[in-house]
């Protein structure tokens, strides 16, 4: 069976011999299948996985992954009771908020989700093709990317819902003048910065939306399907397509750093040097000492780039 998914990856043909439906909660050591995103916080690292219709849980420490939200069947149900018992579509990106509250969008079914401290799942906003989303430095705001061409934010104690860029037009104009009247082409993925300013990935390259003034602006000429915050002040940028993908490592000013991955799909190697890895990454993930990425060609994985190393090991599969 082949799908083609239109998320984060929506470029990418993925090619299946299993069922999609995965085992519960108390099934062994669970298997990645397409894993779109991560977010972690000390040892803890969970994993959204679109084919699974799951979010993992996996700890660093211990090596143990277990499953965190989801039935392994596809749909959107369990509002207000135990994440493990809802069941979810198409995890897509993944995002915690200070209190360690975890928000996920599901592009299937344009939701953003919560998962609270007690383990209980909840709508929080509805967005068509919801894909990246981002909390930001307050912890007011949740940022939400559609894919049809606009950019929301929703208030989390209110829940209310605005628009804040993008009118459904596939086209990137508007820089210099407010974010509410550009439009955006494509746009996958959202992230705050330290100052509360708004990066948006769209594919024309990287947008900022200015905290103050709402002014949006082209930040980065580089295109990119995700944009994630490096340590001091850099930034990954993720590109990919049917045949391969990198991860672009680069500075406040635009300037590549380093570069993961050759384009090219090649076979999967446990120890493979950043500059010989044929992959297509989906995601990458700062930790203490490492760089986690997940990746989901050649095999669905993630990978660890420990800090000052060249090489890309395999932590979990």
């Amino acid at each position: 069976m082949r799908l083609v998914r239109r998320c984060c990856l929506c470029v990418v043909t993925f090619t299946l011999v299993a069922s999609a439906a995965a085992a519960g909660a108390s099934a062994p050591a669970p298997r990645l299948m397409l894993p779109y995103d991560m977010a972690a916080r000390g040892s803890i690292v969970y994993i959204a996985d679109g084919l699974r219709h799951q979010v993992l849980r996996y700890d660093l420490k211990t090596r143990r992954v277990v499953v965190f939200a989801g039935t392994g069947r596809t749909g959107t149900s369990g509002d207000g009771g135990p994440a493990s018992r809802a069941r979810l579509a198409e995890p897509t990106e993944l995002v915690l908020d200070r209190l360690g509250n975890l928000y996920f969008s599901d592009v299937d079914q344009g939701r953003v989700r919560r998962i609270d401290l007690r383990g209980i799942i909840t709508t929080i906003a509805r967005v068509p093709a919801a894909a990246g989303v981002a909390v930001d430095p307050t912890g007011r705001y949740l940022a939400v990317a559609s894919i049809e061409g606009r950019v929301y934010r929703v208030d989390l104690a209110t829940r209310a819902l605005e628009r804040v860029a993008g009118d459904g037009t596939e086209a990137s104009s508007g820089d210099g003048g407010p974010a509410a009247s550009a439009r955006l082409n494509r746009p996958h993925d959202v992230m705050y910065d330290a100052q509360g300013n708004l990066l948006v990935a769209e594919t024309a390259g990287i947008r900022r939306i200015d905290a103050a003034t709402g002014t949006i602006e082209t930040a980065f000429r580089r295109s990119a399907f995700k944009v994630v915050a490096g340590p001091a002040g850099t930034f990954f940028l993720l590109n990919g397509n049917p045949t391969g993908g990198t991860v672009t490592e680069i500075d406040a000013k635009g300037a590549t750093l380093r570069v993961i991955g050759t384009g090219t799909l090649s076979r999967h190697v446990d120890r493979a040097p950043i500059d010989r890895v044929g992959f297509l990454p989906s995601d990458v993930e700062p930790v203490v000492g490492a760089l986690l990425i997940t990746q989901t060609e050649p095999v669905p994985a993630v990978r660890r780039l420990a800090s000052g190393s060249r090489t890309l090991t395999t932590l979990l599969r």
